[in-house]
């Protein structure tokens, strides 16, 4: 969804005021249980010395993590679960080695070469990986029991040494990334142990960049930033009103002038790779798709009257499918994930005006068939490309809604639930199916709410982002876009924040990396899961600046 492609731009900023005014103040569903608030000025500390800090508090009954103060763990983005202080310290010496055991080289070399780089660049000290035991000061990593079931939870003790262990290779690099944020506050750390693991496994940024292209370097910026959060999907949205962003072999005449080459793009998605970050490709289709009929007018969705409907494809048409066909087989082997976004979004509300749809749903799907099954079968259909390449669709979830339909939409469908409003109107009520009724027909669902995850691009995209703060105070990734939830929160694959740049012209890129900083710690937090440090955003901020960057 591209937020403000909205035709009724002062309606949709009444709705906005109507709808965000009230998240504002948190409802008995969201109220905030009380928890210990970081101080400002202590959160911003960093782990003072040893030598000179007050003992940690003895080990006692594992509790959540707090802010930084004597006898608790320090600032983390996210928090950590469960922190348990004991007595003695680590401190990181220039020689300091990245350790794994014989046994679990050939896992995780890779991880620990990630690692020992992004410690050289934090630390300048001249980190290199060894395989064996670890010594004091070392920092050593391992496959094994975390204490916690779940694929990313991670044990950390901090002692002489830091011992990471998990289970899994994932959650091993997701530990590493917390003593990263701990060493950025100091070479001396207090002794202790802590269990962590997220509530969500989808935690994750999107760019639109069929709106604005993007350099490489910016985008790999993020990819560090991303990782350094534990932020584990990068969602990139390829194709769009502006531009069609990847080089096509096999329709070349689409391609705008700003695009990523096929040499680009893999070193993207192997970077990405390298810290945990897998992406998710979108091509937008049928909709939004203006790129490709600049390139074939023929392929327009027109009304009975021969008016074009701005950027739609015509789905009776059978040269729409061939040339669909052709994209989507040309760039799903290119990304070795395991989802392909078949986009899904805007395409339709009203499809009396194109009675071809009709015609050719019935010519297909029989007597009683609509216009709006040429839309569902042509999600079911991309469907079908996605999963003989062995992989699971995705799709947006505004056009879905009840009736006026015989087909349904195959459940297999990862659904990505941004509005109710069917189309760019009312995005918190709607016809559109609630998410809940979604999980019902046997589809998981991604948490994209339009408020308070996306952040806009210039005028009217300022009227409908929605404040950090709202996304920190009142929020959380399980908290639908229309207030409610799913019964079963396992349902819910996550949450993403997306960066639509509906004006090209707004902002520099470090322009626009300065305006989603906080936004991505925020989502962090949510996305993890762990109880939050702060209760609210501005007693927050000063654990941000504690936690620090990405190295570079």
């Amino acid at each position: 969804m591209k937020a403000t492609d909205a035709k009724p731009a002062r309606a949709a900023w009444l709705f906005l005021a109507a709808a965000t005014l009230p998240l504002l103040a948190p409802t008995p569903a969201q109220a905030l249980t009380p928890r210990t608030a970081a101080a400002p000025a202590g959160a911003a500390r960093p782990l003072a010395p040893a030598a000179a800090a007050r003992p940690l508090a003895p080990a006692g009954p594992v509790a959540p993590a707090g802010p930084l103060a004597d006898g608790t763990s320090a600032p983390t983005v996210p928090a950590l679960r469960q922190w348990t202080a004991d007595t003695g310290s680590f401190t990181f010496r220039d020689d300091a080695h990245v350790v794994v055991s014989p046994a679990d080289a050939a896992s995780l070399t890779a991880t620990a070469d990630t690692f020992a780089a992004d410690l050289r660049s934090l630390t300048g000290a001249p980190v290199t990986t060894a395989v064996g035991a670890a010594r004091p000061g070392d920092i050593a990593l391992g496959l094994g029991p975390s204490g916690h079931a779940g694929d990313e939870a991670y044990r950390l003790d901090v002692g002489a040494s830091i011992a990471v262990r998990s289970a899994t290779v994932r959650g091993v690099f997701d530990a590493t990334r917390t003593v990263l944020q701990l060493l950025h506050q100091g070479r001396t750390l207090g002794a202790g142990h802590a269990v962590d693991w997220p509530s969500h496994p989808e935690r994750g940024l999107l760019l639109g960049l069929g709106r604005r292209y993007l350099t490489p370097d910016w985008i790999r910026a993020r990819i560090r930033d991303m990782a350094y959060l534990k932020l584990d999907v990068l969602h990139l949205h390829l194709s769009d009103v502006y531009g069609f962003r990847l080089e096509s072999r096999t329709h070349p005449e689409i391609v705008a002038a700003q695009h990523y080459t096929r040499q680009e793009m893999a070193d993207l998605i192997a970077y990405a790779a390298r810290y945990g970050v897998q992406v998710v490709p979108e091509i937008d289709l049928p909709g939004h798709a203006q790129p490709i009929l600049a390139a074939h007018p023929e392929l327009r969705l027109l009304d009975g009257a021969g008016k074009a409907a701005d950027g739609l494809i015509d789905l009776s048409n059978p040269a729409a499918y061939a040339l669909m066909k052709d994209l989507i087989q040309e760039f799903l082997p290119q990304f070795p994930g395991p989802y392909w976004h078949i986009g899904g979004d805007e395409y339709l509300r009203d499809y009396s005006p194109y009675p071809q749809l009709q015609a050719y749903a019935r010519q297909r799907y029989g007597p009683d068939a609509t216009g709006k099954d040429a839309f569902y079968g042509y999600l079911d259909w991309a469907d079908g490309l996605v999963r003989a390449a062995g992989k699971t669709a995705r799709a947006w979830n505004d056009g879905l809604k009840p009736g006026d339909a015989t087909l349904t939409v195959n459940p297999d469908i990862v659904v990505e639930h941004w509005s109710r409003s069917g189309l760019v109107q009312n995005p918190w009520t709607g016809p559109a199916y609630t998410a809940q009724q979604l999980v019902d027909q046997g589809h998981r669902v991604l948490n994209a709410a339009f408020t308070p995850t996306y952040y806009t691009t210039g005028v009217l995209g300022a009227l409908v982002t929605a404040p950090t703060a709202a996304m920190y105070d009142t929020w959380d990734a399980d908290l639908f876009v229309d207030g409610t939830r799913l019964d079963d929160p396992s349902r819910n694959l996550g949450s993403m924040l997306s960066l639509w740049m509906n004006d090209p012209s707004d902002k520099t890129e470090p322009e626009l990396a300065g305006a989603i900083h906080g936004r991505l710690r925020v989502m962090a937090q949510q996305t993890w899961g762990s109880p939050k440090p702060a209760p609210l955003y501005a007693l927050y901020l000063p654990i941000i600046r504690a936690a620090g960057d990405a190295p570079a």
